[in-house]
C-alpha cells in the first residue's frame, strides 16, 4: 500500500512539474495563410451568416485585406502590447466591416482559430475567425 500511495504521488510531483505549451503570438498566428470568420454572435444571436464568403488576410506590417468574392477592403489590425486585444480597422462603408472594426479581447488563440469577445466581463458580442 506505501509503495502505491509513494507511485502516486511521485507520477502526481512528475506530471504537475511539466511546463504548459505557450501560445504562439497572435501576429504569428494571423499572418500565416488566410482566415474566414467563422462566428459572430451579438447579444446571443448568432449573425455568421454574414460573412459568407469573406476572407480575411492579416500581414505582418498589421495591414490587412478583406475580400467579399468581389471587391477587396484595406484594413489595419493591431494588438496590444500585453497581447490581450486586438484591434480592426477596415476601410469600409459597408456595415459588416464597420460593425467588426472595434476593440477586441483575446479570448482563445490557437494556429487553427481565434476567439474575440467585446468584453471580458460582460460579453455580448463574440467574433472567431477560422483559418481557411
Amino acid at each position: 500500500m506505501k509503495k502505491l500511495v509513494f507511485c502516486l504521488f511521485l507520477l502526481t510531483a512528475v506530471f504537475s512539474c511539466r511546463k504548459p505549451q505557450d501560445t504562439p503570438p497572435l501576429q504569428n498566428i494571423l499572418t500565416q495563410g488566410s482566415w474566414r470568420i467563422s462566428l459572430l454572435r451579438d447579444n446571443g444571436n448568432n449573425i455568421t451568416y454574414l460573412y459568407n464568403g469573406w476572407q480575411f488576410t492579416f500581414n505582418a506590417d498589421k495591414t490587412m485585406q478583406v475580400s467579399d468574392g468581389t471587391t477587396t477592403y484595406n484594413g489595419t489590425w493591431n494588438e496590444n502590447s500585453q497581447g490581450d486585444t486586438f484591434e480592426l480597422d477596415i476601410s469600409s462603408t459597408e456595415l459588416e466591416l464597420e460593425y467588426i472594426s472595434k476593440l477586441w479581447h483575446n479570448e482563445l488563440i490557437n494556429p487553427n482559430g481565434v476567439l474575440f469577445q467585446n468584453d471580458r466581463n460582460n460579453p455580448t458580442q463574440e467574433l472567431q475567425f477560422t483559418k481557411l
